[in-house]
């Protein structure tokens, strides 16, 4: 307790040591939560629980089937209900409460519901009866349509109609009151039912309430006995999950293993700085017959118990702050526990650290010279630097280590992680050295014309170690920081421009061909979000005047201008090339013969090969593939408007579910941790400024009170320290970031989870990053200069005198 300063260095030394080592357990963990998380938002909440599904089953065996579900469902086959002489298309089905998830439009009560689209053709009215049945027509509903609510999810392929196939091939479905109304169909019915069973339940938060849903799930099913085939969704994100936590796990170890090493490091700096304040004391217990190891433990009796207390505050931190680091909230059980098993053994580490350097400086004090080479002569920069270039050969070559399959994660390799890293590591080390041989040369410059800076440059020189060591940190811990988020950034960029180039538009829907052929005119509400777009095995057919704005485009005009000047005035059409594709005239089935007169690297849809012409090149509509309806509103806003206007569809495609995310999100996640790592090293530079501050504050009140007394204003005393500590945090944030965007720039293409997908990651906007970490720089300035200021201001200069 002599040693109040030392204490809070000791704990602050393994809170932060206990705080990366939990963190990184904890981050990992709900790593493989919010992977879960993720796939269950991208499924069918009631196809999470494994569920069952038949065809071509007798409707006599059918029926009974269905009642061994949660909530099962039985279809008759398509054929030709018959009501008052119009038959048309249509399947009969029975799902519990699937009423009150309709919208009815006339009528209702327990009898047939038929949909519009069936009433409207046979001329179906309420009150009619089906032909060869007994059973009557009560209500009316509205069909559903994409996008439909949850309830419906795991049904769509069944009661969504698809307006544009075939005739038989999909149809409204008649729902019926009750199961045994079923038996009361005409005979042509009896035959072909399907079945679906479905088990909902809520959705499991970790990845072990998954693993148990699974696993009681099965063996619900397989206790049934039916004849049906099993869906088991929830076994794939599971495997998702486990995939994307030891891959985050992974990545991160290295990571944690050097800040480790480094807090280590750190432990052993406080021991030596202990063992100097103990120097008499530890030289009277060696002279009374004292070794060496009993020294070194006679420093864990002082040093033991904040080193303790340090690790254990590092857990709670790391478990307070989890929702502002770590992708989700939700850990596997016994995570805690593994986190704390960790944090002991870094806390057994930081002891021995502390025993072993202890009894190292005694027996070097006491027992035998020092030696006259440090470690500070080795050329550090150099080893990291040649590092950084062996990762970078691997990074260029390997990329993420991906293999060209869209259903895998990506399995990082460690020199995706280090390269950036090693980078601004061997950058720190180059500017600390230029910065130890600039102020050891100090003494020659001569600013007396400017007061503030020649004593702040002196300052600066008196205290070589400190200052380098505070640079060191701040150098890694802007760098660190730039490093995670401008990657992390990059990858939630990318997985927005893929989905756009994939998708062409935020939402887009199949129509008829009468839209483009005129008979079907568009919602005027539609107009400047919403344009039609052909679809030909490797063409586009665009509407100049609208293309550009529903499509998504990184630069609009170029687009605008190219399709624009897209104008037939022959046989062949004008065509831009894209990408790849070849450079000549080119006949494509249902277009005519196409000539490209301008190129673009990327495109639309395209990608990177293919052709685009314009509508008005186009003669023949109905030769064309297939049309679509690009738009930059929601899917929701698109298919309402659509549905109002009595416009038919199907194929919806939704920019934000189109491409699965986690490839991407397992790398931001990796880097968000690094984004953390940065924080922490921040803090430590900070705290350790200010500590370098608060352990000069006798010479800097001696130096500032005689200052002042001499003549020099405390405007000027003011400004001087604001130079000197100042120009460390300048150097720390100009050399962290320009290290930090270089390296991150000449990565971040490299680090593509989906590279057969255009286009790469890319850099993102920085501005805000850079005003925060300035704006955090100028903040510790501000309360370092005032602390330094304080000493003098409040010193006695009788005491000092003394």
């Amino acid at each position: 307790m002599s040693s109040p300063l030392t204490l809070v260095v000791s704990i602050a030394t393994t809170l932060l040591l206990g705080f990366v080592v939990a963190a990184a357990v904890m981050h990992s963990s709900s790593s493989g939560g919010a992977a879960l998380a993720y796939q269950q938002s991208r499924m069918c909440s009631q196809s999470v629980h494994p569920s069952l599904d038949g065809e071509g089953l007798p409707l006599a065996d059918a029926v009974p089937m269905a009642a061994h579900g949660d909530l099962g469902a039985v279809y008759t086959r398509i054929g030709r209900p018959d009501f008052n002489g119009l038959a048309t298309y249509g399947r009969f089905g029975y799902r519990p409460e699937a009423r009150a998830h309709l919208t009815v439009l006339e009528g209702g009560g327990s009898g047939l519901w038929v949909p519009q689209t069936i009433a409207t053709a046979a001329r179906v009215k309420v009150g009619d009866r089906l032909t060869g049945s007994p059973l009557t027509v009560s209500a009316i509903y509205a069909d559903l349509a994409h996008p439909v609510e949850d309830w419906w999810c795991s049904e769509v392929k069944t009661v969504v109609p698809n307006a544009l196939g075939g005739d038989g091939e999909s149809t409204s479905v008649i729902w019926v009151g009750q199961p045994s109304d079923l038996a009361a169909l005409p005979p042509e019915f009896a035959g072909g039912a399907s079945v679906s069973l479905r088990f909902p339940t809520d959705a499991p938060a970790t990845v072990a309430d998954a693993e148990t849903l699974r696993d009681k799930g099965n063996a619900l099913v397989e206790s049934l006995g039916l004849p049906l085939t099993r869906t088991d969704l929830v076994s794939g994100a599971i495997s998702a999950a486990h995939a994307a936590e030891r891959n985050v796990a992974s990545a991160l170890l290295p990571l944690v293993l050097i800040s480790v090493l480094v807090g280590l490091a750190g432990v052993g700096t406080v021991t030596v700085q202990w063992a100097q304040r103990r120097h008499s004391e530890l030289r009277l217990l060696w002279v009374r017959g004292a070794g060496p190891l009993a020294l070194g433990f006679r420093g864990v009796l002082e040093l033991g118990l904040p080193l303790v207390v340090g690790g254990l505050l590092g857990l709670v931190a790391a478990r307070l702050l989890l929702p502002l680091y770590a992708p989700g909230v939700a850990l596997a059980p016994g995570t805690l526990w593994s986190a704390l098993g960790f944090v002991l053994a870094v806390v057994l580490a930081s002891l021995a650290v502390t025993v072993f350097v202890a009894a190292w400086r005694t027996h070097r004090t006491f027992q035998r010279r020092a030696r006259s080479w440090r470690l500070a002569v080795v050329p550090w920069e150099l080893v990291v630097a040649g590092l950084a270039v062996l990762a970078w050969f691997r990074l260029s070559r390997n990329g993420l280590g991906t293999t060209l399959k869209g259903t895998e994660l990506p399995r990082i390799d460690v020199a995706a992680l280090t390269f950036p890293l090693l980078v601004v590591l061997a950058t720190a080390l180059l500017a600390t050295r230029l910065l130890r041989w600039a102020l050891a040369l100090s003494h020659r410059v001569q600013w007396w014309r400017v007061p503030a800076a020649q004593l702040a440059l002196r300052r600066l020189a008196a205290a070589v170690g400190p200052v380098t060591g505070v640079v060191l940190v701040g150098v890694l811990a802007v760098g660190t920081i730039a490093v995670g988020s401008s990657v992390a950034g990059a990858q939630r960029s990318a997985l927005d421009s893929k989905s756009g180039v994939f998708v062409g538009a935020n939402s887009t829907v199949q129509v008829s061909q009468d839209i483009a052929l005129g008979k079907v005119e568009l919602p005027s509400s539609l107009q400047g979000t919403t344009t039609l777009v052909g679809v030909s095995t490797g063409a586009l057919v665009v509407d100049p005047a609208t293309f550009t704005d529903a499509a998504v485009l990184d630069d609009a005009a170029e687009v605008r201008t190219l399709v624009s000047g897209l104008r037939r005035s022959g046989d062949v059409a004008p065509a831009l090339r894209i990408g790849r594709a070849a450079d000549q005239e080119i006949q494509i089935t249902g277009l005519p013969l196409l000539k490209p007169v301008a190129s673009l690297a990327t495109f639309p849809k395209l990608g990177t090969r293919g052709y685009v012409l314009s509508r008005e090149s186009v003669t023949a509509p109905e030769h064309v593939g297939s049309w679509h309806l690009w738009s930059s509103l929601p899917l929701s806003a698109l298919t309402s408007t659509l549905q109002e206007a009595g416009i038919h569809y199907t194929n919806v495609a939704d920019r934000a579910r189109v491409l699965d995310g986690l490839p991407f999100l397992t790398v931001e996640w990796t880097f968000g941790f690094v984004t953390a790592i940065g924080v922490v090293l921040a803090v430590v530079a900070a705290v350790a400024l200010l500590l370098a501050i608060e352990v000069r504050r006798r010479q800097n009140a001696v130096s500032g009170a005689l200052s002042t007394r001499m003549g020099m204003r405390p405007a000027v005393l003011w400004s001087s320290h604001l130079m000197e500590i100042g120009a460390l945090a300048s150097v720390a944030l100009l050399v962290g970031a320009l290290a930090s965007f270089a390296s991150a720039g000449a990565a971040v293409p490299r680090l593509d989870p989906a590279p057969w997908l255009n286009p790469a990651p890319s850099l993102p906007n920085l501005t805000p990053l850079v005003g925060t970490m300035v704006l955090g720089g100028l903040l510790v300035v501000v309360v370092a200069a005032w602390l330094a200021l304080r000493g003098a201001r409040t010193a006695r200069m009788g005491e000092l005198l003394r």
